[in-house]
């Protein structure tokens, strides 16, 4: 089955060749460079005192209840973006009615969030940043329920290393607050150049993206989306495709090779499975650029060997709902690396 790859130029020129280039140039960071990201402090004391105080035992607060179940580690140049996941109630983000002079009767949400990010250091935690971003949140009343959920990001930029988010939620008016703590770890991506293996970004699979005209600052805190780079970007957080649809793959590869002309020689085979059966496979396909975007549709059916009292064929029969994976196979050319990731995702029929 063939399939079409697709870039737009401004995406190869801003997240390619500045970000690749980057990290083949890359050397060991300087240490001024990571005191840099030490922050004056910008948390009000009360809550600053709160996060402290729960850091060593991980004891969170659970008057607004959440808590990260995940991140994306992403590439900007000279360093990355971390995005953190969380789901949140409605009613415990105590959405009330008002009346927008825009989109008429909503649901509207004031949700602060503050947080510290330290160093995972073996003797003891180092506070390294401190910051906090201010959101408004909104939802048609026709489509309120308050005990429905939502996925909200965080995106905050660091260099590598192994850290811990200490974060506090809060509703602006009825003062409604929750802290969590979550340990997490950004690789050091750019020593792939210099060692034999091939590394990959986190991989996204997105539902949709637009293309902003800016970039947004950091930090940064969406529902149903986060902000990379130039993009507006709408994941799948939970892995779970119909027959047909088309989600679409985008991660960075790094530790491959460059020839003369700053081109990659890259291909890469995706194939759909289940255990060791192999039901789809694609065409490969070949990247001259180590930032890869790419669409997979999802198929409904599947290619099976049948042998019965009219000889042996091939039919076609419907891909039954249930649990697969998407392999995706990397091979660079020029260095002759290669990197196998695997992807679990649900197909569902209505």
């Amino acid at each position: 089955m063939n399939f079409k790859k697709f870039f737009t130029f401004s995406l190869i020129l801003v997240l390619a060749l500045s970000l690749a280039v980057s990290f083949v140039q890359a050397g060991p960071q300087k240490k001024d460079q990571k005191k840099d990201q030490k922050a004056r402090t910008v948390l009000p004391a009360d809550i600053k005192a709160m996060l402290e105080q729960g850091l060593a035992t991980r004891q969170a607060k659970t008057d607004l209840p959440f808590n990260f179940i995940g991140h994306y580690i992403l590439p900007a140049k000279g360093t990355y973006i971390a995005i953190f996941i969380t789901t949140i109630k409605n009613s415990d983000l105590e959405y009330a009615p008002v009346q927008s002079p825009t989109s008429g009767d909503v649901y509207q949400t004031d949700a602060d969030i503050f947080f510290q990010v330290y160093h995972n250091n073996e003797n003891a935690p180092k506070l390294i940043a401190e910051n906090k971003a201010f959101s408004q949140f909104t939802t048609p009343s026709a489509e309120y329920n308050p005990e429905g959920e939502s996925y909200y990001y965080l995106g905050y930029p660091l260099p590598s290393g192994k850290y811990i988010l200490a974060a506090a939620l809060g509703n602006r008016k009825t003062k409604k607050l929750g802290t969590t703590y979550y340990e997490f770890e950004i690789p050091r991506f750019e020593d792939s150049y210099k060692g034999d293996q091939l590394l990959t970004s986190s991989v996204l699979v997105l539902k949709n993206y637009d293309q902003m005209d800016t970039p947004e600052n950091y930090p940064n805190f969406h529902k149903d989306y986060f902000s990379w780079m130039i993009l507006k970007v709408y994941p799948y957080t939970q892995y779970r495709f119909k027959p047909n649809e088309q989600p679409t793959l985008m991660f960075m590869i790094y530790g491959n090779g460059f020839d003369s002309n700053q081109r990659a020689q890259l291909e890469i085979n995706f194939d759909i499975r289940k255990g060791d059966t192999k039901y789809v496979a694609f065409t490969p396909m070949t990247y001259e650029s180590p930032f890869i975007e790419q669409p997979i549709p999802i198929p409904s059916s599947k290619q099976v060997k049948v042998t019965d009292d009219k000889g042996e064929r091939i039919e076609t029969q419907p891909l039954e709902a249930g649990g697969y994976e998407l392999v995706i196979n990397i091979k660079d050319k020029l260095s002759n690396k290669s990197l196998e990731k695997r992807i679990p995702f649900e197909l569902v029929r209505d």
